[in-house]
């Protein structure tokens, strides 16, 4: 029988976002792939999982957690998980999926294939930045540098007389362009470690969780 704590249950609501089903294996180590492989995720929580829990539609799952002040599962049951309060006198069964169905990240932990350019992304200037796109309807986001400053800047990098936000994140003495599908940065409100490689790729780490996202071509 586990608890599971409220931060659990913020990450696997983030994890819904970008992948509606989910594998989950023994052990605190949760992880997620979109449908399109270009959102990895690794998140350590503080539950320890017994066996593997195979998540179809993983909203579903979220839904039926709501119905208990402190959910509690028990995952003794091969072919599905059951879901109480901690008095035990209310439950709900849910049936587990085939996990061959269902996107998985890949067994190996990922790593990325350089580290070109990094800099500090502060929750305030993430839910600034977010915030931004929402307003002006901006599916960019874009890393500047211009030999001096490096700036994030969301704008609509396919127009000219695009609006536009953007924020100094650092300094930098190289010149480059790195951009992101707003869709694709699905984070969790933190601050983040940020680390781009020129392989298209980068790495966003916060407090017990790894994003890696793809990037888009600057054409």
């Amino acid at each position: 029988m586990t608890v599971l704590s409220k931060p659990t249950i913020e990450v696997l609501k983030n994890f819904c976002s970008i992948n509606k089903s989910l594998v989950i294996n023994p052990g605190n180590r949760l992880s997620t792939l979109s449908i399109n492989k270009n959102i990895l995720v690794y998140a350590d929580v503080e539950e320890s999982f017994d066996s593997q829990l195979s998540i179809y539609d993983l909203g579903v799952f979220l839904g039926g957690l709501t119905l208990f002040e402190q959910p509690t599962i028990d995952t003794s049951k091969n072919n599905y998980v059951t879901v109480s309060d901690q008095t035990g006198r209310s439950k709900t069964r849910f049936f587990y999926a085939d996990p061959d169905i269902i996107t998985q990240p890949p067994e190996k932990e990922i790593s990325l294939p350089s580290e070109d350019v990094k800099f500090r992304l502060g929750s305030t200037t993430l839910q600034q930045l977010q915030r931004a796109a929402s307003v002006y309807q901006l599916q960019d986001l874009c890393l500047y540098g211009d030999g001096s400053e490096m700036s994030l800047c969301v704008t609509d990098k396919k127009n000219d007389t695009s609006n536009s936000y953007s924020v100094q994140v650092g300094q930098t003495t190289e010149q480059f362009c790195y951009c992101f599908k707003v869709e694709n940065l699905k984070l969790l409100l933190s601050d983040y470690d940020v680390t781009i490689s020129k392989a298209n790729v980068a790495l966003f780490q916060g407090e017990g969780i790894k994003y890696f996202i793809a990037l888009e071509p600057n054409a």
